[in-house]
């Protein structure tokens, strides 16, 4: 022990003095794996090797431009550009483009996509790099975004529905009160002045030209990133983005680019606003500064004081909710990046109807017990050991690192943030280098300089509900003055320290071994009869994900326990475990890196986790004790509940919300096993039955099989699963589920929901069946979807310019019974919902007469077999692998690893016959929304 603390004492007395010599003023490096550079025609570039995933390369376009830049008869101009890079470049006409990609396997949204917002637009593609073709491509895309987009006047007209059909999808209570309290936040800016979607009357009516106008003055290279990350030599790919991109011309006499302001203001303004549709009250309190821009490295040493901050707030916030009668559903509080050039110290309530003030006053009066008392030493040692073990495992994971994150911290860097990028190498050494040296009055003094008076922004939005008070502004003004008048008093930090396990359990042994071959893995039977399946990757050097599951489920019980069953995983998650509450608990392990969470659905109970490499053991600890120790804390019972009907309180005046419910509850032909949670359901549930329930849900080791994949070592892995999942109890005791007959009705089910006053349609029509569950049917249903979607885009998309987003979602099951749905869902103009329906079903029935074309299928093909080839280096894939085998097929893999095969065996006419079997017009399930009359 002693030699210990003189260790701990000579680290600290080195790290305080290499602390010392760190000059603060030093600017702060960048990383030296990233290729950054500045063309002769102002284009900035960023190009990284980086081979994960494989055979991949991220590219962005950035442009520091948008909403904010455009002129008073542009506004929503910023965003119809980006929509029309899509529409038709100088190499690219139309919508080749989207063509091309796809018959290289690409899909658009999540490999081809765009974003605009106030200050900055940008591009995204994730190119396959079989051949350096598709690369050279890729960069030519990038290319004609930035310098050749075409905006004919045909595409800019057809383009004008499909934005207004994205407005249209946006319309909503939330929507609604925004756009009365956006100008209050952003009092004299234009920022409030210039929502990305803009205003339809001039995305409806604008000129042509007014478009091309806002294009030539901002897309222009001075204003424009590449960023190239992947699978690829870097030498060779910085020589090619030099020489493609400074082709560019730099325009003589470019306008002007303004940067602006968001004014400051001496008072506290306040802004209330209601609306019938509103789902929750919600405030914000807002203490407005300027942007800081981290350049040296002592702005880096700030960084983690801010970090430490944001999180030691929240976690007393968080505190908050675990009271039987909490003041508010959830609060927040931090200190970030704002808008433009702003950051804020936010603080966040949502609260019940009835109690805004309460929540409000809840989340104040913690910043200013934070202001008066300052954090207490033991919050942040703790906090430093957390934030360090989260450093560390981004460190350990420094090769397994994937391009994306490293192209958004690029792309970041470009924009107005200018967020630096030391490199997780530099960063480690800061973290180890400043954590030791930072006291608790530096930490504490960050109160005294975001909460302010000046600069102070108050919101509150909530439901309009006859005979219940929402406060008025003079009310939140009251309320303000009276926060800072309470007497706080200070912070009772308590702590436990003892074990996490006050007995180390016996254990028992491995009995049986055996090699699933087609997987890489092995499965261990311990002498208690549980079932450990292990699966040891190099995808990342630091995790390991974790599944457990057991037959049976709330299906066990009957309607009387049915809400009990139902909240049983939660209580047990929020309650802690053995003598320790879940405030206890998280202090406690504050210090590891790892997660655990049950769940009971419908035919399974069991777990979900994951893990770093040195903290497994304590996941281990948390299993065994979830079944040894369970905790059942009536507390946070009274607490889950009192949040839960605040969430639900309104819930039947959202449209949505109706929506969805109506759909729910007629595909299952209103069981009333599956009915929309209300605050008078809550009445059933039952603290005592759901303490019974959850003990008997996890008692029986030899009932559950236990999954694990990631860096793991067998030969040390194993004495600890014989230790703790071997120290479960067995009962012997084999249970299966009970088939609940939730059946969707046969025939045909046309229902129109009519509520809400937004000018807004959503509609669903799910097709389903029985269905033989077998892997080739199920690709095959796969391809059918993928196919009828692209088909839906086209056509409903872009030809009738009728819908923003649109698809078709084949799903299917084997349990309770062999079924299979396809969802087809968008939102369009009220008054066209029975034209489009009749439009998809028109393409469904092309597609059962006649099939897909040969291209239409390549594509589909090609889709599933790129998104196969990246899934199979993930955790995750391999996780969901395995615990599927075993629930479908009882651990049987013989025939896993004929993927690829099913898929090339996919044919034209398969699809057909698909298409003939799946889509019977006789029996669906069609549900609208629509305006209320």
């Amino acid at each position: 022990m002693r030699i210990i603390t003189g260790l701990i004492f000579l680290l600290s007395v080195f790290f305080v003095t290499a602390q010392n010599n760190v000059d603060l003023s030093a600017p702060l490096p960048e990383d030296p794996n990233v290729r950054k550079g500045v063309l002769e025609n102002g284009m900035t570039y960023y190009v990284r090797a980086n081979d994960n995933p494989e055979n991949r390369a991220e590219l962005f376009l950035v442009v520091r431009a948008g909403s904010v830049d455009e002129d008073d008869d542009q506004q929503g101009l910023a965003h119809f550009a980006e929509h029309m890079a899509f529409n038709g470049t100088e190499n690219f006409p139309k919508h080749e483009l989207i063509n091309y990609f796809e018959s290289i396997g690409m899909e658009f949204g999540p490999e081809i996509n765009a974003y605009t917002s106030f200050d900055e637009t940008v591009y995204m593609l994730k190119v396959p790099l079989d051949t350096m073709e598709y690369m050279d491509q890729g960069l030519q895309v990038l290319y004609d975004w930035a310098s050749q987009i075409t905006d004919s006047d045909e595409e800019i007209n057809n383009e004008r529905g499909i934005i207004h059909e994205e407005w249209r999808g946006s319309k909503s209570a939330e929507e609604r009160m925004q756009k009365q309290w956006w100008p209050v936040f952003l009092k004299d800016s234009k920022y409030a002045e210039r929502f990305p979607i803009g205003k339809m009357e001039i995305v409806d009516n604008c000129p042509p030209e007014a478009l091309r106008r806002y294009r030539n003055d901002w897309y222009r290279p001075d204003l424009q990133a590449v960023i190239v990350v992947g699978d690829f030599d870097q030498d060779e790919m910085v020589r090619k983005v030099k020489k493609k991109f400074s082709q560019i011309q730099m325009p003589k006499n470019p306008r002007e680019k303004e940067y602006y302001e968001i004014p400051d203001h001496k008072e506290t303004l306040v802004k209330v606003v209601t609306d019938k549709e509103a789902r929750y009250p919600l405030a914000y309190v807002m203490y407005k500064h300027d942007l800081e821009i981290s350049n040296t490295v002592g702005d880096y040493r700030n960084m983690i004081l801010e970090n430490l901050y944001n999180a030691m707030i929240n976690n007393r916030l968080a505190e908050k909710t675990q009271q039987a009668d909490p003041p508010f559903i959830m609060g927040q509080s931090s200190y970030d990046e704002l808008i433009g050039p702003k950051s804020a110290y936010l603080s966040i309530a949502v609260t019940q109807n009835g109690k805004i003030e309460d929540g409000i006053k809840a989340v104040l009066l913690e910043n200013e017990r934070v202001k008066k008392f300052g954090f207490t030493q033991t919050e942040l040692d703790r906090q430093k050991t957390a934030l360090l073990n989260y450093i560390e495992k981004s460190y350990n994971e420094r090769e397994n690192q994937k391009s994306i994150n490293y192209a958004e911290e690029y792309k970041r860097n470009f924009l107005l943030t200018k967020e630096p990028f030391p490199g997780i190498e530099k960063e480690f050494e800061y973290f180890k280098t400043f954590m030791p040296g930072i006291t608790l009055e530096e930490v504490n003094e960050l109160a005294n300089q975001w909460i302010k008076k000046e600069n102070r922004v108050v919101i509150v939005t909530a439901p309009e509900i006859e005979g219940v008070d929402v406060p008025t502004e003079e009310d939140i003004f009251a309320l303000l003055d009276e926060v800072e008048k309470i007497e706080i008093e200070e912070y009772d930090d308590a702590v436990a320290d003892v074990p996490l396990l006050a007995e180390e359990p016996a254990g028992n042994p491995v009995v049986a071994e055996k090699q699933l071959e087609n997987v890489d893995a092995v499965e261990w039977t311990l002498q208690n009869g549980a079932r450990v399946i292990i699966k040891p990757t190099d995808f990342k050097d630091d995790e390991i994900l974790f599944n457990a599951w057991s037959p049976g489920g709330n299906s066990l019980y009957g309607l009387k326990d049915d809400i009990s069953a139902d909240f049983t995983a939660d209580i047990l998650g929020m309650s802690g475990i053995a003598d320790f509450d879940n405030i206890t608990l998280d202090k406690m392990l504050s210090d590891k890196v790892f997660s655990i969470s049950p769940f009971v659905n419908q035919l399974r109970e069991g777990f979900n986790g994951s893990s770093s490499v040195k903290d497994v053991e304590t996941l281990l600890q948390m299993v065994y004790l979830y079944f040894t120790q369970p905790r059942f804390d009536e507390t946070s019972y009274k607490s889950y509940l009192t949040r839960l009907a605040g969430v639900l309180e309104n819930k039947s005046a959202s449209p949505e919300s109706a929506f969805q419910d109506t759909l729910k509850v007629t595909m299952a032909g209103y069981n009333k096993r599956v009915r929309p949670m209300t605050t008078d359901l809550l009445k059933e549930a039952d603290f005592e039955r759901i303490k019974e329930i959850g003990k008997e849900r996890f008692k029986n080791a030899s009932d559950f099989v236990f999954f694990f994949v990631g860096n793991i070592d067998p030969e040390t892995f194993k004495p600890l699963v014989e230790k703790y999942i071997g120290g479960i109890p067995s009962t012997d005791q084999k249970e299966n589920w009970r088939n609940l007959h939730i059946e969707t009705p046969n025939g045909v089910i046309d229902k129109v929901v009519k509520k809400g006053e937004a000018e807004k349609s959503i509609q669903y029509i799910v097709f389903h069946g029985d269905f033989d569950y077998n892997s080739k049917n199920r690709v095959e249903l796969d391809a059918m979807g993928r196919i009828l979607t692209t088909r839906l885009l086209e056509v409903i998309r872009e030809e009738k310019s009728s819908v923003y987003s649109i698809g078709a979602n084949p799903s299917s099951s084997k349990y309770p019974d062999a079924e299979y749905t396809v969802a087809i869902y968008y939102g369009t103009d009220p008054e066209k919902l029975p034209e489009i329906k009749q439009a998809v079903f028109d393409e469904i029935k092309k597609f059962a007469e006649n099939g897909p074309s040969e291209e239409e299928l390549a594509k589909a093909k090609e889709k599933m077999l790129r998104e196969r080839e990246t899934a199979e280096k993930e955790n995750s894939f391999w996780l969901s692998i395995l615990s599927n085998t075993y629930y479908i097929k009882d651990g049987d893999f013989s025939n896993f690893g004929s993927y690829d095969e099913l898929v090339e065996s996919i044919t034209a006419d398969s699809i057909k016959e698909a298409f003939k079997k799946y889509f019977n017009f006789d029996n669906y399930v069609s549900v609208a929304l629509a305006p209320a009359d």
